[in-house]
Order: structure tokens, then C-alpha cells, then sequence
């Protein structure tokens, strides 16, 4: 994770110079430390705050994400991504320190935030709040050691000492190399290592000073890879301390770090760089496989001195063949089969030297990025003497690809990684941050492992066909072949099959009769005709019961192709329902026409899409299809409109077999004139064959849109004649470099994703675009193919560059004093106006900037300050705030609305105190008005690289209700707290908001401003959010301050807290009649009668799913009693919670019981009272009758005696020969 610093000020000359080692020293903590504790990571856990010698805790109330903000910066753990409560992470114990704290979020540490004096509380440790911070990439991992080099010149040079049991002392030296000293020189942020010379005896290091201990050592035997991020990962000998037997202390020489100076960056034109000595790696090797039978296999080669050359194969193994495989995006090593002599590789082309090797002796671990990395004997020209040349076959660049395995759900944590492979998790990768993306579901990455037995897809074969490109598909498996089973085997996988193949297009896809003796290894394959290779297919494999086998006839290269403009036809008519593309620049781009009843005609856009495109693209055998624009993108038809409404699913063989409209018959007739028939007219472009390898006629095109300044927007690219977009993906400033310096617009400042110029249309040619800054355009770039992304149009790359004139300078004119009035802006030489359409805050925060006049305080139409004269020049902008000049802003282009000078905008800013004049702009943007965070982005390490303004945190609170989870939902957004407009507003969006304050679930989500109206702007609308965002601005919604709302309007929330009160009824006929009883902190309190009323019996009885109440009686006192005290409702609330204030609490109460009566809903038995009684009085019955009928069975009449009250009669089993008679037990004493 990039770090970042808090910068309260910022002149020039001033600087913060970054120390890759931690502030705090060890042993006693310092006043104010904070720490996380009880957490799953150092980054995540309960807020523990050291005051007076001792550790305690924090209250959660009033704790929100921007104390949580605080505490992770103070603890340099990133962003604050939750600020949980109620003892999330276990209770503390001791003292609890801060109540009620108010942070900003911009302070640096805890203690300067409003709270309550220390030890000043009203909570127990059940209330202990926490945090969760976004973290540092190694933050599950023990923190590394602390590490300094000691007696040197300088930092970067010495004896290599670690802090350890609060004392420093050195490493052996007797295992001490190159690789060891490379992870301390990088770790310490200082290069490479010069020199790890052998270490001194103990005692004699020079530079020591009193306290060291020179000959201690706390390290032995430390053997590292060179790859380590810190010493603590390499191998070592335990913990001890000791003197070395021999080889004396470890030393390092590096080359010197570079401390990085944060300056002032009044814009992204100065953005502050870093370059450090470990940067100047040469640069790797270009690498191709040649002679394969497609890019990923074939003879390893390597350009040096503008020559193509080998490798020698005698070394050569499966490791070496990894890099190679990794470093070309081909998946994994499938063969590295022993090199070919010397002269004798298939598929040599004249002007090749296949025997010729630049290397031999290569040896390499198999986790380096390039073959540079790997061990090597020198570059020379010569022959292998053994062992030929180096081969590699590559699974192919499928194994990188997404499974289908269906959308995910929950929240998308990743996007834009950038990994090298070598990583240990993919948080170690760079990206755009956690949470932050622009992603769907339906764009959920996915992997597929050598490991799993589906790369053996990429393992096929055509056999028993008259060429290698026909034959029945075959698939090896565990080391034998199997088919295809043919029952679902269809044109599109054909053509899937015959691409991978590296043969011409898919001519047939047949079925073939095998003996049952035949493996069948794939059971059933639905293809769609664009992936790479089966493996990207819905596919169900090993075994399967015996079918026919799978056939395909493929075009050799080379072949001769029918006719682009449709089928074979043996007379040369065209076929029925045959398709051609028209009006396009080559014969795979253009107009889609189809032939029906003897007649062309063309195709509506009614639900054209690209599977429809797909099913043209295949039938004119032009590979997968890239785009389906409509409107007659390559002209206007003519004719008849034969197909409307088509619905392809994308596998079909021709268009005509795609559900459709009857022949005929369309709704696209737009007017009387015939020539409007066809304006909706389908078109398709296709990756088929572009008229040159870059798809481009003559120079490589670049242009930008979506701004009205020409050296800001939108990038597009011109490829095969059709204009498209550039996916964000890795986009930054060196990519944004090359294109201003493409279009003569001087430097790039900036590089903004997300389609912040609007979104584009067409294809989006290039994605993962990967420039050094010194390329002569954009197309000589690292990039993946043209076409190939996994992006949307929300993704679209933009550049603002600094330009190369005086475009954009804006003055105020007519305003009472220099920072009020008109706005006005110079383009081409001569001034004109703004138009008030889409003019806001952020506009005007602009143009206030761009004078030098402080921060905008409103902004004006209507001409407020005048009609101005000559060309309106803008209108519809949407500004950020942050751009230098109004041009840079998204928009129209120059002059392009129909804006009168009755529209005309102004502004009004905050006067500043060294105002200029409004005709000569001040270069130097004002101060900012609070401190913001800088990062170091782009290097090698955290504490280097180009300086970079952090993402303000979002930041929620909720005001003016009962109590701190419950009230008016407000946001900050550009310093200032507005309101969130209740269009849409539910409780998903209540949801959100409750957890991203600590305040449990969502009770209601109120809007009319029901906790009053609020002040300042309104910030958010139509907030439509899932439930499951990490925070309000992540929910669909408009941009910043587009809105139709007032005050009136305003959204509120209704948390149910931490630990929200429980309510019952008691002693009552029926569930909706009884006492009232609240449950507060797990004891339950009776509710006093003085201000209980209808009002609050109309609430409970809502509450417990009742109908309306028909009384609220108060029951007699009840003194001792504990009861709670001082509710009241106005009886439109949905809970007793929203009725609780500062007010509410336990006491004692000189009133009565709060008690209800409620209508019993319909089907609700009123009581059980009356079933319990019958039930007792059926019991009680039953139990008579039991007694006399005992009295009659055991009593016999013959017994006429008298007897005892306490005797009763018992029968005993007569003895054989006896009568059964009845004993008479007597058990009076």
C-alpha cells in the first residue's frame, strides 16, 4: 500500500524527507501512541490510546470513520475502511481514555481531536471502539526487523546491525554476500549493493561510537535469495547473542538511496518524482518463441544488437522454460523438449539463423521475470556445441483467462492489479486500492491452473485428415489421445479450434462415426466462436459414454478463401440468406447486408448487439466480432430492410437462422422520403484482416475528446478505420506522457481513469497499456492485442496535458469588486462567455482558483452581472474543482451551444488577500484551506516515487436526531458538509449509512427532512445503493451536486445502535395489551407514566406488529422500581427508538406504569388464559372419574364391613388351587 504523510502547509523550499524506518523508538511507549489490540492483524483491532503511563480505551459513541481515519494513519496502516463499536473486537480493561471524540479526519494523531477531557466517560468496556484499516501489503506477516548500517559515511553504507530485546547488534559475516546485501540495500531504500566486503573483527569496525557494541551479533549464517523483502525472510540460525567464530560483522556498501523531498504540487504539470539507484536495471530482453505453430511455442530467441539469436539448449529445463512462459503471457511450460541442431528447427523462415545463439549456460530458478535475471554465461554470437537450441511449448495465454464460473456477490475488493508474478499474495500486487473500481460482477476475474487437468484442452491434434489442418479434433490426456464427443459440437468451437490451431477459418464442423475402443475425453463443448481456445469454453470433460467424434475442415494459411461478399455458390449467385459487409473500409468492417429472394437488403438496429455481430462476423468468415454499432455507422443502404429485431445467441451459423421479424417487415421507416428508410441500419466490425499489421493507414492516429481544450479528454485511437477507446487499466502518467508529446500538447499532468471525460463508444482497442515515457506515440507501447480487454466503457483513459496556448485564460468583468462577476474565457485570440447550463459550484471553484481568489461562494446565471458580447464559448461543464483552467473540464467543444447571452454565468469568490488582476492570472494556485495526505506512487518502494494527493476519505454523519444513530444523513465533499436529497432514498441506502458508522442495522430510512432541514449544498440525489457498499458514494447516484431537491428533501436515517433496546409487554390479557418494558444495557426498566400518551401508544403498538391503540392507561406506582423516564413521540415514528433523546434514561418517577391496549391484529388468538383454564378444569374432571371408577372395580359389594379411612383394597395373585381375593391392607398404626 502506498503510504501517506499529512501536510499542513506548503511553501516552496519547504520538504518532508521519508525515512524507511518507524518513528516510534522502542520501549516506552510515547504520550498519545495509539495501537490496535485484540484483532486479527496490527492493522485491524480495538483503539488503545497510552496517557499517563497507562494503555486504555475509547468510547464508541460519536466514533465514526473519520476517528477511525486517525487512528490508521497514526498507526500507519492506510485508509480507515470500517469504525466499528460495541466491543467488536473483544472488551478492553483498565481506563477508558477518550469519550465522544469529533475528528476531522485530517488530524495526526488521536489526542488532537475534540473529546471529552481524558478518563472523562460515561461508558464501560462494552462500548470500546475499533477500527479496521485498509493495512499494508505484509501486514499478516511479523513486522520486520529493525534494521540500520552503523560506522559508515553515510546511511547507505556500513555494519549491518538489527534492533532486537531493545538493543542493536550486527549479523556474522562468514555467509554475508551479493544476495544479502541486495535485500538490506532495498529495504533500506538505498540502491544497490556496491560492495559486501568481507566484515571486520569484532572491535574494529570504524564509526563506532560509545554504546555500541561492534562485536555482538544477534544474526548468524544468513543466507537469502535476493528477492526477500526484509531479512526476516531469508534463512538464519536462531536468535541469540554471541560473537562471531570467524568472518567478523556483515558490511554493506550501497549504491545511496535517494530521501524523498515532497514539494509543493500546485498541479499534476509539477508532480514530484523520485528516481533511485536500484531503478537502472538494464532494461529486459526482447523475447519471441519462432518457428511454432502458434506465438506461445517454437525456438527461444532473443534480440540483441538488433539480432535475432538462440539459446543453447543443453541447460535448458523446465525452470528456464517458465520465465520464458510467464514473461510472454503464455500460461505455463507445457514441453521445454531437448533444442533442435543447428539448422534444422521447423518453420525457419529465409533471413533467420536458427543455429545462432546469443546465450548458453542459462540456469534459472523459475520465479524471475525475465531471462536477464536468470544466471548466464556472456553475450556472444556462436554455435551450440551440444544440445541444440532451446524450445519451449507453452499452454497457451488461456490459462489467464476468467472461467465462466458464473457473477460473484458482495463487494469487488480488487481491480487494476498489476502483479509480476512473484509475489506471495495478491495484495502485494499494485492496484487501485481496496473497494475502489469500476467493475460489475459480470466482470469478475477468474483462474485456471495447470494444476487442474483442464490446461490438457490446449493438448489438441486433427488426426486422420487429408492435412494438418482437417481431421478429427483430439485432446491428450493423461498421456493418450481421446475425441471430442460431436453430439454438441457446433461451428463455433470449430472456429475456436482452427485458430488455436494456427489454420485458416472453420469451413465445416461434422460428426464421424468411432469404434467403441475410441477414448472420449470431452463429453460436451459450447463455444461462441471468439475465446482462444477451448479451455475458454463451457466444456465437460474426462470420459464421457460413447459418441460420434468431432470433425473439422479448417482453411490452410495460404488458401485461397471464397469470395468476401458471401458463400460459394456454384453459378456464383449468391445463397440464400447469404451476408456481406458493405461500405466498410476493408471487407471485415461495414454495413451488413443479407441476400433474400433474389434481392440485397440490409439489417435494423432494433436490438442489434454484438452476438448478432458474431453470428455476420462467422458467416463472412471473419474472425470474432469487436463491435455492433448501429445507425448507419458506414453509410446509408439501399433497398429493402429485410431483418428487424434480430435475437442471436451468438452460436448460430448464419444470421438467418437468428430469431427475427418476418422477412420485411420493420418499424424503421422514419419519415415519407424513402432515403429515410435506412439510417437505423446495422453494421459489424470484425478482427479479420486489417490492411496492415496496426490495423492503421499511413501514421498512427491519437486524438481526445469529451473536453473543449485539444490537449484534454477522452483518449481514442484510430484502428481499422473505426475510432475506440483505451481501457485505465495500468493507464498512468508515463502512458499520458506519450500521448501530449503525440500531439504536440507539451508535458502531461495528469492521467484520470474512469471515464472521467465521459464514455466513450466503439470498441476499446487497447487496454493494459504499459509505456516507458519516451515511446513516439502510444502504439509502441507494451499493450495486449487490439481488441482484447476486459473493460467497460466506465473505464475509459484520459489524459490533461499541458497545452501550448493561451486557451482557457479566464477574467471577471462587471462584478462589484476583482473576485465577482462575468465569467470569461480567451480561445483562438478573442474572448467570449460561459454559458449557466450544468454551471455549479465546482465550475466556479475553477475559475476562483484560476485567479487567485480564494474558494467559490456561489455561482451565478442569468446574466446576474450582465450580457456579455461575442461567441459563448462553453457551456454543460462538469468540473471536478480541481482542474487548472474551465477547458480542462468535460464538456462540449469550443463554442458548439446554442446558449444566448441572457445566460450568461458569473461567480462570487472568497476575496484573497494578494488578489491579482483579473487580466493577468496568478500562475501559483492558493494554499489549500485545511490540511489534506500526499502518497508516493509509481516507485520502487514506499518512501520513493512520484508524490501523489490521496483520495479524500468519505466521510457521513448523522445530526440533529435523538441520538448519534439516528438523524439528517449529511456528507463532506470538498471540505463542506451538505445533504443527501430523499429521491430513491430506501433502506438499502439507510443500510449503508448504518454500517459505515458503527450503528448496526437499519430501522428506517425517513425522508422529508424529518430531523429538520439542513443547511449548504445538497450533495448527493437518487442515491440508489444494493446494501452492500462500503460507503454512500460507491451506490448508483449522479455526480456531485446534481440535484432537483431542497432542504425539504433532506434524507435521514435511523440506526438501531450498538445495542439497540428491546421492548415487551407484561402481565397483559394478549400479546398486543400489558405493561410497557424497555430493556436498556441488558436490564429491563419500566416506563414511567408522566409523559406516556396516546402518541406513544400509537408507536409501541406499530412497532409490536399490532393494529392501532385504543387506550394508554398508567397502572399504579410502583415504588424502588427502577423506570425509564422522559419518553415522548409525536406518533409518527415506526419505533420507541426514534423517540429516544439526550432526555431518556433510567430514573425514578413519581407517576405511574406506562401500560397499552392495542387492536388485536386479525387471526391472532386474544389469549391462551382461557385454553390453560379448560385444560385444568379437564384435568380435573378426568381425575374424578378415575377415582370412582378405581372404587368401583377394587371394592367388592360383599365387603359390606366397615374399614379404616386410610385402607385400601389391593389384589395379590391367588397360589395355584386358590381363589383370587382381595386383601385388606391397613396402614393405621
Amino acid at each position: 500500500m502506498d503510504r501517506c504523510v499529512q501536510v499542513s502547509s506548503w511553501c516552496p523550499g519547504e520538504a518532508v524527507v521519508c525515512s524507511g524506518e518507524p518513528v516510534t523508538p522502542p520501549g516506552e511507549p510515547e504520550e498519545g501512541q495509539v495501537r490496535l489490540a485484540g484483532g486479527p492483524h496490527r492493522c485491524a483491532g480495538r483503539v488503545e490510546v497510552f496517557h499517563a503511563g497507562r494503555w486504555g480505551t475509547v468510547c464508541d459513541d460519536a466514533w465514526d470513520l473519520a476517528d477511525a481515519q486517525v487512528s490508521c494513519r497514526q498507526v500507519r496502516c492506510g485508509p480507515a475502511l470500517w469504525a466499528p463499536g460495541a466491543a467488536q473486537f473483544g472488551r478492553g480493561s483498565g481506563v477508558i481514555w477518550l469519550d465522544e471524540t469529533q475528528c476531522s479526519g485530517s488530524e495526526a494523531h488521536l489526542a488532537e481531536c475534540p473529546a471529552r477531557a481524558w478518563g472523562r466517560n460515561n461508558c464501560y468496556h462494552g462500548e470500546d471502539a475499533g477500527a479496521v484499516c485498509a493495512g499494508v501489503s505484509d501486514s499478516l506477516e511479523p513486522e520486520p526487523p529493525h534494521l540500520r548500517l552503523a560506522g559508515g559515511g553515510h546511511r547507505c553504507e556500513g555494519r549491518v546491525e538489527l534492533l532486537h530485546l531493545d538493543r542493536w547488534a550486527g549479523v556474522c559475516g562468514h555467509t554475508w554476500g551479493q544476495r544479502e546485501a541486495q535485500v538490506v540495500c532495498r529495504y533500506l531504500g538505498c540502491g544497490t549493493p556496491l560492495a559486501a566486503p568481507p566484515g571486520h573483527t569484532p572491535g574494529d569496525a570504524p564509526g563506532d561510537t560509545p554504546g555500541d557494541t561492534p562485536g555482538q551479533v544477534w544474526l548468524e549464517q544468513v543466507s537469502c535469495e535476493g528477492t526477500e523483502r526484509n531479512l526476516s525472510q531469508c534463512k538464519a540460525g536462531p536468535w541469540q547473542e554471541h560473537t562471531c567464530a570467524q568472518g567478523g560483522v556483515a558490511n554493506v556498501t550501497c549504491s545511496g538511496g535517494c530521501d524523498v523531498i515532497l514539494t509543493w504540487v500546485c498541479y499534476h504539470g509539477e508532480d514530484a518524482g523520485a528516481v533511485c539507484a536500484d531503478s537502472l536495471e538494464p532494461e529486459p530482453p526482447h523475447l519471441r518463441l519462432a518457428g511454432g505453430g502458434h506465438r506461445c511455442e517454437g525456438r527461444v530467441e532473443l534480440l540483441h544488437l538488433d539480432r535475432w539469436a538462440g539459446v543453447c539448449g543443453h541447460t535448458w529445463g523446465q525452470r528456464e522454460a517458465q520465465v520464458v512462459c510467464r514473461y510472454l503471457g503464455c500460461g505455463t511450460p507445457l514441453a521445454a523438449p531437448p533444442g533442435h541442431t543447428p539448422g534444422d528447427a521447423p518453420g525457419d523462415t529465409p533471413g533467420d539463423t536458427p543455429g545462432q545463439v546469443w546465450l548458453e549456460q542459462v540456469s534459472c530458478e523459475g520465479t524471475e521475470r525475465n531471462l536477464s535475471q536468470c544466471k548466464a554465461g556472456p553475450w556472444q554470437e556462436h554455435t551450440c556445441a551440444q544440445g541444440g537450441v532451446a524450445n519451449v511449448t507453452c499452454s497457451g495465454s488461456a490459462l489467464a483467462t476468467p472461467p465462466r464460473g458464473g457473477a460473484g456477490s458482495g463487494p469487488v475488493w480488487l481491480d487494476g492489479l498489476t502483479c509480476t508474478g512473484e509475489e506471495g499474495a495478491l495484495s502485494e500486487c499494485r492496484h487501485k486500492g481496496w473497494g475502489v473500481h469500476t467493475c460489475e460482477h459480470n466482470e469478475d476475474a477468474g483462474v485456471v491452473c495447470a494444476g487442474s487437468g483442464l490446461a490438457d484442452l490446449t493438448h489438441l491434434r486433427l488426426a486422420e485428415g487429408p492435412h494438418r489442418c482437417a481431421g478429427r479434433v483430439q485432446v491428450q490426456h493423461e498421456g493418450r489421445w481421446g475425441g471430442v464427443c460431436g453430439l454438441t459440437w457446433a461451428l463455433p468451437a470449430a472456429d475456436v479450434t482452427c485458430r488455436y490451431l494456427g489454420c485458416g477459418p472453420a469451413l465445416r464442423a461434422g460428426q464421424v462415426s468411432v469404434g467403441t475402443e475410441e477414448l472420449t475425453w470431452v463429453e460436451s463443448l459450447r463455444c461462441n466462436g471468439s475465446e482462444g481456445n477451448l479451455l475458454e469454453c463451457q466444456v465437460k470433460v474426462w470420459g464421457a459414454p460413447p459418441c460420434p467424434h468431432a470433425n473439422v475442415t479448417c482453411a490452410q494459411r495460404g488458401e485461397a478463401l471464397p469470395p468476401s461478399n458471401g458463400t460459394l455458390a456454384p453459378s456464383g449467385e449468391p445463397e440464400e440468406g447469404q451476408v456481406r459487409l458493405a461500405g466498410g473500409p476493408h471487407r471485415c468492417a461495414g454495413r451488413v447486408e443479407v441476400f433474400h429472394a433474389g434481392r440485397w437488403g440490409t439489417v435494423c438496429d432494433d436490438a442489434w448487439d454484438l452476438a448478432d455481430a458474431q453470428v455476420s462476423c462467422r458467416q463472412v468468415r471473419c474472425g470474432p466480432a469487436l463491435w455492433a454499432p448501429g445507425a448507419a455507422q458506414f453509410g446509408r443502404g439501399s433497398g429493402v430492410i429485410w431483418l428487424d429485431e434480430t435475437q442471436c445467441s451468438g452460436s448460430e451459423a448464419h444470421l438467418a437462422e437468428c430469431p427475427a421479424r418476418a422477412w420485411g417487415r420493420n418499424n424503421c421507416y422514419h419519415g415519407e422520403d424513402a432515403t429515410c428508410h435506412h439510417v437505423e441500419d446495422a453494421s459489424a466490425i470484425c478482427a479479420g484482416e486489417a490492411p496492415t499489421d496496426s490495423g492503421l493507414s499511413g501514421t498512427p492516429q491519437v486524438r481526445l475528446s469529451g473536453a473543449p481544450d485539444r490537449c484534454v479528454g477522452r483518449v481514442e485511437v484510430l484502428h481499422q478505420h473505426v475510432w475506440g477507446t483505451v481501457c485505465d487499466d495500468t493507464w498512468g502518467l508515463r502512458n499520458a506522457q506519450v500521448v501530449c508529446a503525440h500531439l504536440g500538447c507539451g508535458r502531461a499532468l495528469r492521467a484520470p481513469g474512469g471515464a472521467r471525460y465521459g464514455r466513450g463508444s466503439g470498441p476499446i482497442w487497447l487496454d493494459d497499456v504499459t509505456c516507458r515515457g519516451d515511446e513516439p506515440d502510444l502504439f509502441r507501447c507494451d499493450h495486449r492485442t487490439w481488441g482484447d480487454h476486459n473493460c467497460h466503457h466506465g473505464e475509459d483513459a484520459g489524459v490533461v496535458c499541458a497545452g501550448n496556448s493561451s486557451s482557457g485564460e479566464v477574467r471577471l468583468v462587471a462584478g462589484p469588486h476583482l473576485c465577482a462577476g462575468r465569467v470569461e474565457v480567451l480561445h483562438e485570440g478573442r474572448w467570449g462567455t460561459v454559458c449557466e447550463r450544468g454551471w455549479d459550484l465546482r465550475d466556479a471553484e475553477v475559475v476562483c482558483h484560476q485567479v487567485g481568489c480564494g474558494r467559490a461562494l456561489e455561482a451565478l446565471g442569468g446574466a446576474r452581472f450582465g450580457q456579455g458580447s461575442g461567441q459563448v464559448w462553453l457551456s454543460d461543464l462538469t468540473c471536478a474543482g480541481l482542474e487548472q483552467h474551465l477547458g480542462q473540464c468535460p464538456g462540449p467543444t469550443w463554442g458548439s451551444n446554442t446558449c444566448g447571452h441572457n445566460e450568461d454565468a458569473g461567480v462570487v469568490c472568497a476575496a484573497h488577500p494578494f488578489t491579482p488582476s483579473p487580466a493577468h492570472p496568478s500562475p501559483v494556485p492558493p494554499e489549500p484551506s485545511e490540511p489534506f495526505q500526499v502518497r508516493l506512487v509509481d516507485g520502487p518502494h514506499r518512501c520513493a516515487g512520484r508524490v501523489d494527493r490521496c483520495a479524500e476519505p468519505f466521510q457521513v454523519r448523522l445530526v440533529d436526531g435523538p441520538h448519534r444513530c439516528a438523524g439528517r444523513v449529511e456528507v463532506s465533499h470538498l471540505g463542506r458538509w451538505g445533504t443527501v436529497c430523499d429521491d430513491s432514498w430506501d433502506l438499502s441506502a439507510a443500510r449503508v449509512t448504518c454500517r459505515h458508522l458503527g450503528c448496526g442495522p437499519a430501522l428506517s430510512a425517513p425522508g422529508r427532512a424529518r430531523f429538520g432541514p439542513g443547511r449548504g449544498p445538497v450533495w448527493l440525489d437518487q442515491v440508489r445503493c444494493s446494501g452492500e457498499e462500503l460507503t454512500l458514494d460507491r451506490c448508483q447516484r449522479p455526480g456531485w451536486g446534481e440535484h432537483d431537491c431542497d432542504h425539504g428533501e433532506d434524507a435521514g436515517v435511523v440506526c438501531a445502535g450498538a445495542n439497540p433496546p428491546q421492548v415487551r409487554l407484561r402481565d397483559g390479557p394478549g400479546p398486543c395489551a400489558g405493561q410497557v418494558q424497555v430493556q436498556l444495557n441488558h436490564t429491563w426498566l419500566q416506563v414511567c407514566g408522566l409523559t406516556w400518551g396516546l402518541p406513544e401508544a400509537q408507536v409501541l403498538c406499530r412497532q409490536l406488529g399490532c393494529g392501532p391503540a385504543l387506550s394508554a392507561p398508567v397502572g399504579p406506582h410502583l415504588p424502588g422500581e427502577p423506570h425509564l423516564a422522559g419518553l415522548t413521540c409525536d406518533g409518527s415514528e415506526s419505533q420507541l427508538l426514534e423517540c429516544f433523546g439526550e432526555w431518556v434514561g433510567p430514573s425514578t418517577c413519581t407517576g405511574g406504569v406506562a401500560q397499552v391496549r392495542c387492536v388485536m391484529p386479525k387471526g391472532v388468538a386474544p389469549s391462551c388464559t382461557y385454553l390453560v383454564a379448560l385444560l385444568v378444569l379437564m384435568m380435573s374432571l378426568g381425575g374424578a372419574l378415575l377415582w370412582l371408577t378405581l372404587r368401583a372395580r377394587c371394592v367388592p359389594a360383599h365387603l359390606g364391613t366397615p374399614r379404616a379411612p386410610s385402607s385400601i383394597y389391593l389384589p395379590r395373585r391367588a397360589s395355584p388351587g386358590e381363589t383370587q381375593v382381595l386383601q385388606l391392607k391397613d396402614d393405621a398404626p
